[in-house]
């Protein structure tokens, strides 16, 4: 038996009221006022029993190699798949289902935040636009009737401007308004078929399903990866009585393109007393907003809060060269020693893992495996192996992931929310994404519009909204990418377009965090710290 679901998407609702055409536009609604109405009809088919289905005789016996349910009489023909019972099958069958369908979800929860930012920069974009035009309406009264010609010329200009990138803008929220739609529909869609087949339906239909669900995904639109900025130029100031011709009066309308930027609050900016090494190495999320840091390879950890102070030091009594949070207290990389260290709540060594290499990032996912960036020098030669290694630190079993080919020294390693292996790489220049398989995702080397240096990527993270946060060296700014590995933004950005003094935290960004209330921690080569409240 094989179930057909076919669905029809009414419309957006806001408020309980239908949203015709007013889905996105120039509404000025947050996105989660918004909610899909789904019209779902289940029909039911029946199919000739075959040997795919065998629907007249439900056997025990599931082929994971052809995906499908075996009769007994056909085994033979199976012997050198994998064969598990149609029990076990049913199973895996719920549980990557589930998995795709919670990554759809994720991603509803990410394009909800774009909105939000495009919608902030709709609201900032239109305040300075009024701000231009109250401007040259106050420089208009210093000019005679001859010239209001030339004055309105020019607020039509700066008008037309405004109109086109906020439409653009507009159009972008339309696009990801309409993947939320699909989503839903679809994730709605998923759960009641689900709900209605019987065991040996969900198994066939597993495949179809995935792949719907994963068609999904791939249509997340891409964000806008620039914006621009416009400004008229002073009204120079008046020597020996000269008197200023109407064009100066008025000034120079310009605008630049730059890179999009994501709202960041800085909370604070310190170096803690008692600190004089410089370069933050690493640095991990520890409880209640604190931060666990490593400043010039240790041999000190420092526990410190929001405020600058350190509530406390342990010396490890080895250099190191990466931390990470476990689920039983914390890890850290011992590059001279080659090894993993593992540690408790309370910074006792509970088990040490030697490794092949020179071991640098390390992360850990929800399963309490610890993902290693291990190379053969700490500074790339020609030739140099290397390679990612999970390890499992309940039994100590390493697995080594394919993926080295794609890699020339990595650096720092994390994972995200998918068990995607993310990891930078300094001397390829990019970030490299990865399926669990080790397969390769995707690359990003930087945005569209080229910085001043070459991209320089080091600490890396993923935030709870599946973004992907990079550290910039040379560029001194923090990368952002979108869960599919694109560039979404930058946090912070050294631009003399934008006149943004560089302080002291944010300069040669080295390391990030972050933390258990959703900021961000920055640490450069200056040994200072800086905490920021980025507005996604």
């Amino acid at each position: 038996m094989k179930t057909k679901i076919k669905f029809d998407i009414i419309g957006i609702m806001d408020n309980g009221h239908s949203n015709g055409n007013q889905e996105c536009g120039g509404s000025r609604r947050k996105s989660s006022e918004y909610e899909t109405e789904v019209k779902l009809s289940i029909d039911t088919i029946s199919f000739p029993s075959g040997h795919d289905l065998h629907s007249d005789l439900l056997s025990d016996r599931y082929c994971l190699e052809c995906e499908r349910i075996i009769r007994p009489e056909c085994e033979h023909t199976h012997q050198e798949h994998n064969v598990i019972t149609t029990k076990k099958a049913i199973c895996l069958t719920s549980k990557r289902i589930d998995k795709e369908l919670e990554k759809l979800k994720n991603l509803l929860r990410y394009a909800s935040i774009v909105i939000h930012d495009l919608q902030h920069n709709i609201d900032r974009s239109h305040s300075h636009y009024l701000e231009i035009s109250k401007e040259l309406f106050t420089r208009a009264q210093m000019l005679s009737e001859d010239d209001m010609g030339m004055v309105d010329d020019l607020l039509n200009y700066i008008k037309l401007d405004h109109d086109t990138e906020l439409a653009r803008m507009e159009t972008k929220i339309q696009e990801f308004n309409s993947f939320i739609s699909t989503a839903k529909s679809c994730i709605l869609t998923s759960e009641r078929l689900v709900a209605s087949l019987n065991s040996e339906g969900l198994i066939s239909d597993c495949t179809s399903m995935v792949k719907s669900i994963r068609d999904v995904e791939i249509s997340l639109p891409e964000c806008l990866s620039e914006r621009s900025i416009s400004q008229i130029t002073s009204i120079p100031e008046v020597k020996n009585d000269v008197i200023l011709t109407p064009e100066e009066i008025l000034g120079i309308y310009s605008k630049d393109i730059v890179p999009w930027r994501i709202e960041v609050k800085r909370i604070t900016s310190f170096r803690p007393d008692g600190i004089s090494a410089r370069c933050v190495t690493t640095m991990c999320r520890a409880e209640n907003g604190e931060v666990l840091v490593v400043w010039q390879w240790g041999p000190l950890i420092y526990l410190v809060n929001k405020d600058g102070t350190i509530k406390k030091s342990v010396d490890m009594e080895s250099k190191m060269d990466c931390i990470c949070t476990l689920k039983e207290g914390y890890a850290v990389s011992c590059h001279l020693q080659k090894c993993i260290k593992v540690l408790s709540h309370d910074f006792v060594v509970l088990r040490t893992f030697e490794t092949a290499l020179i071991p640098r990032g390390i992360f850990s996912n929800s399963q309490n495996e610890v993902f290693i960036c291990e190379v053969e020098n700490m500074h790339r030669k020609a030739n140099d192996k290397n390679k990612i290694v999970r390890l499992d630190v309940s039994s100590g079993s390493k697995t080594v992931i394919p993926c080295g080919d794609n890699l020339l020294q990595p650096c720092r390693i994390t994972v995200n929310d998918n068990d995607e292996i993310c990891v930078s790489d300094r001397n390829k220049g990019c970030i490299v994404i990865f399926h669990q398989d080790g397969s390769l995702k995707s690359e990003y080397s930087g945005p569209s519009l080229s910085t001043r240096h070459r991209f320089a990527p080091e600490s890396i993270r993923c935030d709870r909204f599946g973004q992907i946060l990079c550290v910039d060296y040379t560029n001194h700014t923090v990368h952002v990418l979108d869960p599919i590995g694109r560039f979404r933004g930058f946090l912070i950005m050294d631009t003399e377009i934008e006149r943004r003094s560089i302080f002291m935290g944010t300069s040669s960004p080295f390391s990030l965090t972050i933390d258990s209330d959703g900021d961000l921690w920055v640490g450069n080569k200056f040994g200072y710290l800086t905490v920021l409240k980025y507005f996604v």
